[in-house]
């Protein structure tokens, strides 16, 4: 009685206390007239049957509808406590067990299950009553037929153990029925809830539809849980794109206090974040920067002014300074007050240096125009030098007081014409001369020059093959690229140290030439370049040959020199390998092809006996001594010359003597009308006339490419009787095009 009266509820015990009432007072009106010796009347007994009857079925229908109230009260308080945690919480670890032992317990059943999709298969979150599986754990729902989990159902019948379905397990458990609901989340199967009893009668239609209604709020519960773990990884990812972010964020207050920064700029500054956040803005800026930081603050928290692309400097934890580009965007609070500024501070150091390496560059190649004016002038004066010795030597016996005087000063115009065509090289503007050199020759004369330039704690080492060096080379640019590894090398020993210098002969096969980066088969001379230096790490060795790297400090190097000798190497069509350590030194070996003809370099004997002609010659050129000398010169071989100085004069005297003329000798740099205009305009009289031009810039100097194909040669500047002489006669000899 106790038991069953606990299960009342309030209704219930109203009722059954006015039916106990009733019948109460019914029996004691019966008790009264029987031991009165009264009788009953047909009328009284009726009534007091009526009445027993009414007072029954009120207790009757009173429990009976009274029990299924209190089922629907608990059953919706039940839903109403699953619902309230599903809207107040994500976590399923909380949501789904509860949900589950509420199931059970209202359903008055034995076990439960709730499995979730992972991937193909069912696998198993919560159990209640048991913790053995439901489902088979081999259950794949791609591959069942019938799908059973995917749809609402109730099996009473006896189990049976299908392909891959329900575990033979609960025979023994004597399960006679279960029932299961799917989950769903998104529209999408994510998983059953699944219940079973040993009553065979168990799950009736109301108890699948409470089932459903607790599945369906399961389903929501995962839905809101998928969501929140898109949300929860969407913050991640922003978080994650803030802290690693290539450039650096932080956030300042209007105090100028740093309330958060993200992982680059800690790292990039070298401090850890909990060492910025909370420190003043100033912390991480020069001293020469306070002012324009405290300007900056007040533009921003003041006037509401947001910066763009400010170029500035940071201060480092180790003291060093880098160059950022800052942009700021301003955070507004609810009365649209500037609360605090977020800053970007993008790291331009690189850049800057590269834009400084490209000043340098620019500055370089100004010094190289002046360079190439200054060698074309000093050209022009040595043409009258280097002519009139020749003009002399050729007039004056061997054996003459004077002739020893002559030669002194034909060697020293050579000497400045050599001069000149460093300057030239130097200036880019000296036309390429590939022929048979010698290497050996090359590199005495490269090292006599750095020698100069030299402190004696660097000694030099020399160890050169016994054979003769032959190649065939520019021996300007060979110059130049030996040149810049002496002068790296010394760069690396300031302290000191040897420089050595080797040659040898290399036979490379195919597989000798794969153990070389870009080697290539073929008989190569090797010159060998080593320092007793500082060294290189990996690092640096892989980036030696690029074009503006340096490791050296602003202002002592350009990144250009390695980037030359790496040009000028493979243009050659050889290849370089580089050898090095920190500490111990540095070594490049060059693989230069070899000439096996080895044929000589000697200079060729001049020739004594010099051809002439009787053919008429304009000669053009701005400068009177060259005018003079040259046409001393050609007079001196039997031509009649007309000289021109300038392009009008030129234009004027052929017209008026255009039959007699034969060639025409013709100067590039020239005032009001220069080199191209004239011959243009000389084309336009007569195309078929042979122009040979001559300059001091060298063939490949400015403007040069303009005269290719239109031109039958080139006389460089200085030249001695026997230049001018042997490129005079080849072109008049030449078959004329009818």
């Amino acid at each position: 009685m106790k038991r069953f009266t606990s299960r009342l509820g309030l209704v219930e015990q109203a009722q059954i206390v006015a039916s106990t009432a009733v019948v109460v007072a019914m029996v004691t009106i019966i008790g009264a007239n029987f031991f009165s010796g009264r009788g009953l009347s047909w009328f009284e007994f009726i009534s007091i049957v009526t009445v027993g009857s009414i007072g029954y079925l009120s207790v009757y229908f009173a429990l009976k509808y009274g029990r299924q109230l209190e089922d629907q009260r608990r059953e919706l308080i039940a839903l109403n406590t699953v619902a309230e945690e599903v809207a107040r919480s994500v976590e399923l670890e909380v949501i789904l067990p509860n949900a589950l032992q509420k199931v059970v317990k209202l359903l008055g059943v034995e076990f439960g299950w709730i499995y979730l999709v992972k991937g193909d298969k069912l696998v198993l979150k919560y159990a209640n009553g048991t913790s053995q599986e439901f489902i088979d754990d081999r259950y794949e729902i791609s591959t069942d037929p019938e799908v059973w989990v995917k749809q609402p159902q109730v099996r009473r019948e006896e189990l049976r153990k299908g392909p891959g379905l329900i575990s033979e397990r609960w025979k023994a458990e004597g399960i006679q029925s279960w029932a299961s609901i799917p989950l769903e989340s998104k529209g999408t199967f994510a998983g059953t809830l699944i219940v079973a009893s040993k009553n065979y009668e168990m799950f009736t239609p109301k108890r699948i539809q409470l089932m459903e209604a607790f599945g369906n709020q399961i389903s929501v519960a995962l839905h809101n849980a998928s969501l929140f773990d898109q949300l929860k990884r969407s913050e991640e990812l922003y978080a994650d794109l803030y802290e690693h972010s290539p450039d650096m964020y932080h956030s300042v207050d209007r105090d100028g206090t740093i309330v958060n920064c993200n992982q680059t700029e800690a790292e990039q500054l070298g401090y850890d974040k909990r060492e910025l956040i909370g420190q003043s803005i100033y912390s991480i800026y020069p001293p020469d920067y306070y002012g324009d930081v405290r300007q900056t603050l007040q533009r921003i928290f003041d006037l509401g002014e947001e910066l763009k692309g400010i170029e500035e400097q940071m201060l480092r934890k180790d003291g060093s300074v880098i160059d950022v580009s800052v942009s700021t965007t301003i955070v507004f609070d609810h009365e649209s007050r500037p609360r605090f500024t977020v800053t970007v501070a993008r790291d331009i150091t690189e850049k800057k240096k590269m834009e400084q390496k490209i000043r340098q560059a620019q500055k370089i190649d100004s010094i190289g125009d002046l360079a190439g004016g200054v060698a074309h002038d000093f050209n022009n004066i040595l043409s009258s030098i280097l002519g009139s010795a020749s003009i002399m030597r050729r007039r004056m016996s061997p054996k003459g007081k004077w002739y020893k005087y002559v030669d002194m000063i034909e060697a020293a115009s050579r000497r400045g014409a050599a001069l000149t065509r460093q300057l030239l090289t130097f200036a880019r503007r000296d036309h390429v001369r590939v022929r048979p050199v010698d290497v050996h020759s090359i590199l005495d004369e490269t090292l006599r020059l750095f020698e100069r330039s030299v402190s004696k704690s660097i000694a030099i080492k020399k160890a050169y093959a016994e054979d003769l060096a032959i190649m065939n080379g520019d021996e300007g640019q060979l110059q130049q690229a030996f040149l810049n590894l002496f002068i790296n090398a010394r760069d690396a020993m300031p302290e000191g140290g040897t420089l050595t210098v080797e040659t040898n002969y290399a036979d490379l096969h195919e597989d000798t030439a794969a153990l070389y980066e870009q080697g290539k088969s073929g008989t190569y001379l090797k010159v060998v370049i080593g320092d007793t230096g500082i060294g290189m790490d990996r690092r640096v060795l892989q980036r030696i040959f690029e074009p503006f790297f340096t490791t050296k400090d602003s202002g002592k190097g350009t990144g250009l020199g390695l980037s030359v000798v790496y040009g000028v190497v493979h243009g050659h069509g050889g290849f370089i390998h580089v050898e090095s350590k920190e500490g111990v030194g540095t070594t490049f070996v060059l693989f230069l092809p070899r000439l096996t003809s080895e044929k000589r370099t000697r200079r060729e004997p001049r020739q004594q006996k010099l051809r002439g002609g009787a053919e008429t010659i304009l000669l053009v050129d701005d400068e009177p001594p060259v005018c003079e000398i040259a046409s001393d010169m050609l007079m001196g071989l039997g031509y009649k010359v007309i000289v021109a100085e300038g392009g009008e004069k030129a234009l004027s005297l052929y017209r008026q003597q255009k039959s007699r003329i034969d060639l025409v000798i013709l100067d590039i740099d020239m005032p009001q009308m220069d080199g191209h205009e004239t011959l243009q305009r000389l084309h336009q009289s007569e195309p078929k006339i042979p122009v040979l031009i001559s300059s001091g810039y060298g063939y490949g100097g400015p403007g040069t490419d303009a005269f290719n194909g239109k031109i039958e040669g080139f006389l460089q500047k200085p030249y001695q009787v026997e230049d001018i002489a042997k490129v005079v006669r080849e072109v008049l000899d030449r078959p004329k095009n009818l």
